[in-house]
């Protein structure tokens, strides 16, 4: 607990701030930049400490230091867009949800990868079951949550069936660990990520408190940085879910950023793949389906074309790249300029 008390402090002060911020929002641009900060630091900073403490619990409970790696890369990378996601549902902004999602699968793809391949010391390596049956799911994830938006809105049962075919994925995942991706995945998140000897050696008792603390963090940054995302879309006159498919998705990406060049720099460019196509399919299934079960997701006929059609284009590109199975520093500024290029044609659309 203690060793998370000045995170959680730090946290606690952004919130308040943006809190007080939002007393002020629309009286100006800077205001509501000053907002969006705040919260989205204190999104990705609680993200970040329920995660690590996620990962001590699963240590204590008993539960496999793979299981707790795989579970931690596929969903505690994935939850600064979670629950900015969920922050939209509750202010009834499907469209952004939806933006949210497609545009952070694109920054995660183009950035996450771009980013990596420039950090890594040598070029990277894309073994076959990463070029083969990963990005092949990840395929498959797609299409299924594209084809459920098809008429313009994705519905409860439509978010069941994606919710039951990440099981699938989760279920294949453990059960196929041994595979390169995958097993190096969770292998080099310890021992720092899964196992601090600071968190381990604190009383068991303080994990619960620390856990729903940094839960309800979570919820009230998500929910502020909807706000500011909504003020700040008012102020420039521009769509909501434009910028929750760009900035937003920049901003929620940083934690798949911030691990794929931690994973490039231990030379484990297995790692990075598994834990970028991971997080993808999770944001696509898992974030999708969820919040589809509780409100229908919506997306303007426009919008979904540019998007739906960008998503391809993206995932197209990557395998092309992917297809001499490696991944070079020129490449990699490549998908950066190609993510620069989706952001100015998604704003002036």
């Amino acid at each position: 607990m203690q060793h998370h008390v000045r995170p959680l402090a730090l946290i606690a002060f952004a919130l308040l701030l943006g809190y007080l911020l939002t007393l002020f929002t629309g009286t100006s641009l800077v205001v509501d930049v000053l907002l969006f900060a705040c919260s989205l630091f204190a999104l990705v900073k609680s993200a970040d400490i329920f995660t690590r403490l996620a990962s001590v619990l699963g240590n204590r409970l008993g539960i496999s230091r793979l299981a707790t790696g795989i579970l931690i890369i596929a969903i505690g990378t994935s939850a600064p867009e979670l629950f900015a996601s969920i922050g939209a549902a509750l202010q009834n902004q499907p469209e952004m949800v939806v933006g949210n999602v497609l545009g952070t699968i694109i920054a995660n793809s183009l950035l996450g990868i771009g980013c990596g391949a420039i950090a890594a010391s040598t070029t990277l390596t894309v073994h076959n079951n990463v070029f083969g049956t990963q990005m092949s799911l990840f395929l498959v994830a797609i299409l299924l949550a594209l084809g459920s938006l098809y008429d313009g809105v994705l519905i409860w049962y439509e978010g069941l069936i994606l919710l039951l075919v990440l099981g699938f994925y989760l279920h294949h995942v453990m059960r196929y660990s041994d595979a390169p991706a995958i097993e190096h995945d969770a292998d080099d998140l310890e021992p720092d990520d899964l196992s601090e000897p600071a968190d381990i050696a604190s009383p068991f008792i303080y994990l619960i408190p620390s856990l729903l603390i940094s839960l309800s963090a979570l919820f009230l940054s998500g929910d502020l940085v909807v706000s500011a995302l909504i003020q700040g879309a008012e102020t420039l006159d521009i769509s909501s879910t434009k910028l929750a498919a760009s900035i937003l998705a920049v901003g929620t990406s940083i934690p798949e950023i911030a691990t794929a060049i931690a994973l490039v720099r231990q030379n484990n460019a297995d790692g990075l793949f598994g834990e970028i196509i991971g997080s993808n399919i999770f944001d696509t299934l898992g974030i999708l389906g969820l919040i589809a079960l509780f409100t229908p997701l919506t997306l303007a006929a426009d919008l979904l074309l540019y998007l739906g059609g960008s998503v391809f284009m993206m995932f197209i590109i990557t395998m092309m790249i992917m297809n001499d199975r490696e991944i070079n520093r020129l490449e990699g500024v490549s998908l950066i300029a190609l993510f620069s290029l989706f952001t100015l044609q998604l704003v002036s659309l």
